[in-house]
C-alpha cells in the first residue's frame, strides 16, 4: 500500500507524554528544545513547499522499478506530514526514505550506531516498528511521499541520533540523516517477472497467551500488546451512536455486564444488564463475556492491521513481590497513546488516589482467604465460587464467592473509588472502564490458579454445567452462546487461550470426572448450621468505629455435641458469622473492616488477628434499590470465624455466651473520612 492511503489526523501533542513525543511544530508556539522554531523557518530560507521538478531535483525518479532521486544540489527543504497527500510527489521525500530505509535496514540487522543507546530509547524505537510492519512499510515503499510510515521511520531515526522526535526532516535531521548517504546501498537488482506466488497466511495460534500486564509494561509501557488494545477501545467507541445498535460497539458490550438506560430503549434481541453476581454462575458468565469481548477486539485489531494472535492480557495486582503491580498500569494513566492521539484507556472517573498513580492497599489485592477456600461452593458457606443458585440469582443466601468479594470486589471499589463513585464502582458501569476487562482476566486466571490447588475441583451439578449464556446479537463474533460445560478448560476449543503463568497442556481438575446424561452429581451434603446469636436490631455503620453486643445460646440442634464443658470449642467445630440485609445509598470513603470481640477502648485495627473481613461494598448501593433484577433487600456476607474462635479459646478470651462484633470504617487513601449511609440488618452466628 501506498503510506498516503494510510488514515492520519494531526493532533497536538500532549506536554506530559514529550518523553515520547516532542511538539509538532504546527502549533504555532516557539519551540526551545525542539530543531527550530516557526520564525526560523522563513529566515533561513526553508521552506515547505515541494521543489519543483528539475530546479535542483534532477528527474522524478519515484516511478516503480527507477529507484530513488539522487542527491540534490541545493538547500534542504522542510519535509512533515501537514502537505496534502494530494499533491505531486516530492523527490526530497525519496531522498529522505532511501536514507531512512539504510537506518532501518541497519536496525534490523543491530547495527544502528545511535549516539543514544540509552533503555528508554531502544524501547522507543521497538515500539514504533510493530506500526511500521503494520502498515507494510518497514522497508519503506519509496514512493516520494510523506506519509504516515516515513514519519514514523524518522522518530525512530531521530531517537537513534539523540534529536527531537518531531517526525519532520529539518535543519537539524537532514546532517544526521546524510551520513547515512556514504553507507553504499544494497544494490537492486533488475526486476524478474515471476509467478506471483500464492500468499502464506499469518499463522494463528492454536491456545493463545494472555500475558501480565506489567511484565509487559516493564519492556516498554507501550507495548504493541497494549497500543493494539488501545487503537481496538477507541475504534469500538467510535462505533458507539444515539441508539447502540452496534452490538460490536464499546456501549453495547459495556451495557451487557450493566446498564442505566431504560429497558425500552434497548437496541432489539439486547441481552444487557446479565451480570452473575452472588452465586456459583460468577465465574463462568464472565469468562463467556471475556471471550466474547476478546473475540470482538480482536476482530478489530486485524482490520486496523494489528497481530490475529493478540490476546487480552490481565492485570496481576497481588504479587507481593513486585509492589508496583497494584498500581495502574502505566499506559492507563497517560493521557496520549504513541500514536500522538488521546488515550482511550486513561478514564477520567477513577478514584483520586489510583489517578495519582498510588498502588490499591493491600488487603483490597489479598487472595489468601480465596486460595484457602476448599470448595467451589456450599449452600450454607459461599465457598470460592459462590453459593448454589438458580441464574438470575443476585440476592439472598450466605453472599458473594470469597474470590468475588476480595480481591474482585474489591479491587472495582479500590479503582473506581467510593466517593464519588467512578465507572468501575457500579454494576451500571464498569463494563465502560477498559481496565475493567484486564481485571476480570485475572479473576478468571485465579480461579485456573485455584484449580491447580490440591484436592480443588470444579462442582459437577448438571445445574451449574448446563447453565447457558447468551451474548450480543447477529453472526459471527457478534453473537455467543455457550454453556459453562463447554468453557471449564480455556486451553480447549472453542475458548483457546491460556494465562502466560498456566500449564501449555490441559488438566483434569477443571472437570473432574465426565458428565454422563442423567446422572446428577450433588455436591456433600451436610446439616445446616444451627442459628446460636443475633443482634438485636439494625447496626448503623456511620464515620466512627461501632460496636454491637450478642447474647449466644447453646446449640440444641446436630451442632450441640461440638460445644464442650465450659464453652470450649472442640477441634471439629465450624463457627460462622454472617452479615445480612447490608444496604446503603451512599459509601462510606474507606473500607469498613469487621472484628470480633475487641477489648473494650482498645482500637479494632491494633488487632489483626481478630479481623474478620470487609463489609461489601461493590454492588451495594444497586443491591439496595429496587429494581428488575434485585427486591431492594440489599446483600449478606458470610465469614468462617472458627480459628480466630478457636484461638481466643486457647488463649482464654472466649466468651461462649458473649460476641461483640466491631465495625471500623477506614479512611481511603487519600485520608478522608466521609460518612456513607451503610447499614447492617442483622448480625448472626451459626454453629456447625
Amino acid at each position: 500500500m501506498h503510506e498516503d492511503e494510510a488514515p492520519w489526523q494531526t493532533t497536538e501533542a500532549d506536554p506530559a507524554t514529550r518523553e515520547w513525543f516532542d511538539e509538532s511544530p504546527f502549533a504555532g508556539q516557539t519551540s526551545t528544545a525542539g530543531e527550530w522554531t516557526e520564525t526560523e523557518w522563513s529566515e533561513s530560507g526553508w521552506t515547505e513547499t515541494p521543489a519543483a521538478e528539475g530546479e535542483t531535483w534532477g528527474p522524478h525518479r519515484c516511478a516503480p522499478g527507477e529507484g530513488p532521486p539522487a542527491a540534490p544540489v541545493g538547500p534542504r527543504p522542510l519535509l512533515h506530514r501537514s502537505t496534502s497527500a494530494t499533491r505531486a510527489r516530492n523527490p526530497a521525500v525519496g531522498y529522505a526514505q532511501d536514507l531512512l530505509n539504510r537506518f532501518l535496514a541497519s536496525w534490523r540487522a543491530g547495527t544502528p550506531a545511535c549516539s543514544d543507546t540509552s533503555q528508554a530509547t531502544r524501547q522507543y524505537i521497538a515500539s514504533l516498528q510493530p506500526q511500521l510492519k503494520a502498515l507494510g512499510q518497514d522497508p519503506l515503499v519509496v514512493d516520494c511521499r510523506f506519509g504516515q510510515g516515513t514519519e514514523l521511520a524518522t522518530k525512530m531515526f531521530q531517537a537513534c541520533r539523540g534529536l527531537v522526535r518531531d517526525g519532520v526532516i529539518g535543519p537539524k535531521t537532514w546532517p544526521e540523516l546524510e551520513k547515512l548517504a556514504a553507507t553504499p546501498p544494497t544494490p537492486t537488482p533488475t526486476p524478474t517477472p515471476t509467478p506471483t506466488p500464492t500468499p502464506t497466511p499469518t499463522r494463528v495460534p492454536t491456545v493463545r497467551v494472555r500475558e501480565d500486564v506489567w511484565t509487559l509494561s516493564a519492556t516498554n509501557v507501550w507495548h504493541p500488546t497494549i497500543l493494539w488494545y488501545a487503537r481496538a477501545v477507541a475504534a469500538l467507541q467510535a462505533r458507539d451512536t444515539g441508539n447502540f445498535a452496534d452490538p460490536r460497539s464499546w456501549r453495547y458490550l459495556a451495557e451487557t455486564h450493566g446498564t442505566d438506560i431504560d429497558k425500552s430503549a434497548w437496541p432489539t434481541d439486547a441481552k444487557w444488564n446479565a451480570c452473575e453476581h452472588e452465586s456459583w454462575h460468577f465465574l463462568p458468565w464472565h469468562r463467556i463475556y471475556l471471550h466474547h469481548f476478546e473475540g470482538i477486539v480482536r476482530e478489530e485489531i486485524v482490520r486496523l492491521g494489528g497481530p490475529p494472535g493478540w490476546a487480552l492480557p490481565f492485570w496481576n495486582y497481588s504479587d507481593a513481590s513486585r509492589p508496583d503491580v497494584a498500581k495502574l498500569p502505566p499506559a492507563f494513566l497517560a493521557p496520549r497513546t504513541p500514536d500522538n492521539v488521546a488515550n482511550p484507556l486513561a478514564v477520567s472517573l477513577r478514584s483520586d488516589a489510583i489517578k495519582r498513580g498510588d498502588p490499591m492497599p493491600a488487603r483490597d489485592v489479598a487472595v489468601k482467604a480465596a486460595m484457602d477456600q476448599t470448595t467451589f461452593t456450599d449452600r450454607f458457606m459461599p465457598g470460592f465460587g459462590g453459593r448454589m443458585a438458580p441464574v438470575g440469582t443476585h440476592e439472598g443466601g450466605p453472599g458473594m464467592g470469597v474470590l468475588e468479594a476480595t480481591p474482585h470486589g474489591a479491587v472495582h471499589i479500590a479503582v473506581g473509588g467510593r466517593v464519588p463513585a467512578g465507572l468501575m464502582s457500579r454494576f451500571e458501569t464498569a463494563g465502560q472502564d477498559p481496565i475493567f476487562w484486564l481485571h476480570h482476566a485475572n479473576i478468571d486466571r485465579l480461579w485456573q490458579v485455584w484449580l491447580r490447588q490440591p484436592r480443588r475441583s470444579n462442582p459437577r451439578d448438571p445445574g451449574w454445567l448446563k447453565a447457558s449464556w447468551q451474548f450480543g446479537s447477529g453472526t459471527g463474533t457478534a453473537s455467543t452462546s455457550l454453556t459453562t460445560k463447554q468453557v471449564l478448560d480455556p486451553r480447549r476449543p472453542p475458548l483457546g487461550y491460556r494465562y502466560s503463568d498456566m500449564p501449555e497442556r490441559g488438566a483434569r481438575e477443571a472437570f473432574g470426572e465426565p458428565l454422563d446424561e442423567g446422572e446428577d452429581f450433588g455436591e456433600e451434603e451436610a446439616p445446616p448450621p444451627e442459628l446460636v446469636g443475633a443482634s438485636s436490631g439494625p447496626v448503623p455503620i456511620r464515620s466512627g468505629p461501632s460496636t454491637v453486643p450478642i447474647d449466644v445460646t447453646s446449640p440444641r440442634g446436630p451442632a450441640a455435641r461440638l460445644v464442650g464443658e465450659g464453652g470450649v470449642v472442640p477441634p471439629n467445630a465450624r463457627i460462622y458469622l454472617r452479615l445480612e440485609n447490608i444496604t446503603a445509598s451512599r459509601l462510606s470513603a474507606g473500607p469498613v473492616v469487621v472484628h470480633v470481640n475487641v477489648p473494650a477502648g482498645a482500637r479494632a485495627t491494633e488487632f489483626p488477628d481478630r479481623e474478620v473481613g470487609q463489609v461489601p461494598m461493590f454492588g451495594l448501593i444497586e443491591s439496595s434499590r429496587r429494581t428488575a433484577t434485585h427486591s431492594g433487600s440489599g446483600m449478606n456476607a458470610t465469614f468462617e470465624i472458627t480459628k480466630i474462635v478457636k484461638a481466643l479459646s486457647a488463649a482464654g478470651q472466649w466468651d461462649p455466651k458473649k460476641l461483640q462484633v466491631s465495625f471500623t470504617p477506614l479512611p481511603d487513601p487519600s485520608g478522608r473520612t466521609e460518612e456513607g449511609d451503610i447499614s447492617v440488618g442483622r448480625v448472626s452466628l451459626f454453629y456447625a
